[in-house]
């Protein structure tokens, strides 16, 4: 098939992915000088550094950053373009849209389900991370849309404003009746891990402290089991404890009143905006 793509395009991407030249030349099976020379041929034609070396291997540059997105700009466009000269089923394409937790699991199965039936050739992956600089993940090729707080968006990139998470202030159903001020002071925090601080923001938001320890269980399952059998309390999204509460196994403390954690959908414009790419975006909200 016609490749329109530049190899040292390709080259310079694999570099910036895997993140040395060695790991780049073993996934395109040419030599590592090959690849070495590809990447000074690019840089020299361009007048711009695309790497910074070191021993722990190659980091990208801004300049680096901002082809990394041309180039992937250019694969969907070729993959566009050869389908439509072709009359061939379209090329299959990737991207990756990552998130904290509670969004890529409460809401973006459901708001995107119908693109995986519209667009087959789409592969959309969904990866949660809560402990990562998501905007640097964009900017380092990892990841093509991300979910952040509004004002981690930088100037460069486009944004939607998506509607916040509600989080509530639940414990087992086993403390009904008991009054707040006791379980603040008697009972742990259970929080996804040590730096997440939505329990500890929602308690300040109301002029709440809690009094003992914390404790840490990075995955929603576990938590809401622990909650169940009242080795802690603390904050679920309101769509994900409304099951719960309603089942009678959990309960809303602070008389169910909510905090708002705002959100924002981030990416690079791409050359042109592709029919698949607008539909994720209006998709998620």
């Amino acid at each position: 098939m016609l490749i329109l793509r530049n190899t040292l395009l390709d080259a310079f991407e694999a570099t910036a992915r895997l993140g040395t030249t060695h790991a780049a030349a073993r996934e395109l099976k040419i030599t590592q000088t090959a690849i070495t020379q590809r990447i000074k041929v690019l840089e020299s034609g361009l007048s711009m550094t695309l790497f910074l070396r070191s021993r722990r291997g190659m980091t990208l540059t801004d300049e680096g950053k901002a082809l990394l997105q041309y180039s992937h700009g250019t694969r969907e466009l070729e993959g566009q373009f050869l389908g439509l000269v072709q009359g061939k089923k379209r090329q299959e394409i990737a991207l990756t849209l990552v998130g904290p937790t509670s969004a890529i699991s409460n809401r973006l199965v459901e708001n995107l389900e119908p693109l995986y039936s519209m667009f087959p050739f789409l592969k959309l992956h969904l990866q949660s991370n809560d402990h990562a600089d998501r905007i640097e993940m964009i900017r380092r090729g990892e990841a093509d849309l991300a979910i952040v707080p509004p004002e981690q968006v930088p100037n460069e990139m486009d944004s939607k404003v998506l509607r916040p998470d509600r989080y509530l202030l639940v414990a087992s159903a086993k403390w009904k009746g008991r009054r707040l001020s006791e379980i603040l002071e008697t009972e742990r925090v259970i929080d996804f891990y040590e730096s997440d601080s939505t329990t500890l923001r929602y308690l300040e938001h109301f002029d709440l402290e809690a009094k003992r320890e914390r404790l840490f269980a990075n995955e929603n399952a576990a938590l809401i089991k622990m909650f169940i059998a009242a080795i802690g309390f603390g904050t679920l999204t309101e769509n994900v404890a409304t099951p719960h509460l309603q089942s009678g196994k959990l309960v809303a403390l602070n008389r169910g009143q909510t905090v708002e954690d705002p959100l924002a959908l981030a990416w690079y414009s791409r050359p042109k905006k592709m029919d698949y790419f607008e539909q994720i975006i209006r998709s998620i909200k």
